[in-house]
């Protein structure tokens, strides 16, 4: 054997008795994949959904006496109260009875899982609900806000009269759309509708980008359409004139079992993803 390979057949020895001695590191506990991380250009949303007995003294009165319904324009307000809505913006502490309303002074509401559909469903669940919606910028969600009416007749008020409309197998939904801003709050649109009769084949889109999509007739309420500019943790508040019957917002916001009751509709904005550098011109500005 020539000595250059005998030198390294004499070491081998040694080489494998470190090596047998050597510890191996093992690391627990933490994965080598990046957690996950929200679009920049999305937000979650808070929705609670709570029942209360039907003119209830307290909610209606004394509880909105600490919620800002000043923030909207006084056209937009009067227009909501007279179609049987009511909204308010709630900033910083929230109000007792709104707090024990939702059971928050308690125990934590029933929680539910992010919604990937981005539809929300508040119908036939216990008496306060709490779901997540996550939405990206611009992007359509939904709120269901009612069961199915087989026959629904609603007092719609224009601004020169009162007129009747009659909808068939009508469910009341809240379009909500959201637009992260640059100091990191959301622009929050919310839009009622009513959808109705049977699912129908349409051309939506524009000239040149045009899909055929598969839904139910809306009727839409652009009128009493709310927008509010929301820090994290705002709340927007939206409810019924109890003294209304028959008016769109009571059918949105009162439940008939095996008594009357009102219901009330809290969206808070949970979480943003706040990133200076995605600053579409389309998107942010208000």
């Amino acid at each position: 054997m020539p000595p250059f390979f005998g030198r390294i057949a004499s070491l081998l020895p040694v080489l494998v008795t470190l090596l047998g001695c050597a510890n191996i590191t093992k690391t627990t506990g933490k994965s080598p994949l990046t957690p996950p991380k929200m679009s920049p250009d999305s937000c979650v949303l808070d929705i609670f959904f709570v029942r209360f007995p039907f003119d209830d003294p307290e909610v209606n009165t004394l509880m909105w006496q600490e919620i800002d319904e000043q923030h909207f324009p006084p056209q937009l307000r009067q227009r909501l109260r007279s179609n049987g809505f009511r909204v308010g913006l709630v900033g910083g502490q929230m109000p007792l009875i709104l707090s024990k309303l939702l059971e928050l002074d308690e125990k934590p509401p029933p929680t539910g899982e992010a919604f990937s559909t981005e539809t929300v469903d508040l119908e036939d669940e216990p008496r306060v609900l709490r779901r997540h919606l996550q939405l990206r910028a611009g992007r359509r969600g939904e709120i269901v806000a009612s069961g199915m009416y087989d026959r629904l007749p609603v007092l719609i008020r224009r601004p020169d009269r009162l007129c009747g409309e009659t909808y068939y197998q009508a469910q009341a939904m809240l379009a909500v759309k959201t637009f992260p801003q640059r100091d990191g709050r959301v622009r929050l649109e919310l839009v009622p509708e009513l959808h109705h009769d049977t699912a129908k084949q349409r051309w939506v889109g524009n000239q040149s980008v045009m899909r055929l999509e598969t839904g139910r007739p809306r009727r839409v309420f652009d009128n009493v359409a709310v927008e509010a500019v929301l820090s994290p943790g705002d709340m927007l508040i939206l409810g019924s004139l109890s003294r209304r019957p028959g008016s769109l917002g009571h059918h949105f916001f009162t439940e008939q079992a095996d008594r009357l009751e009102q219901k009330l509709l809290v969206i808070r904005l949970s979480q943003t993803q706040h990133d200076e550098v995605f600053c579409p011109s389309d998107v942010l500005p208000l």
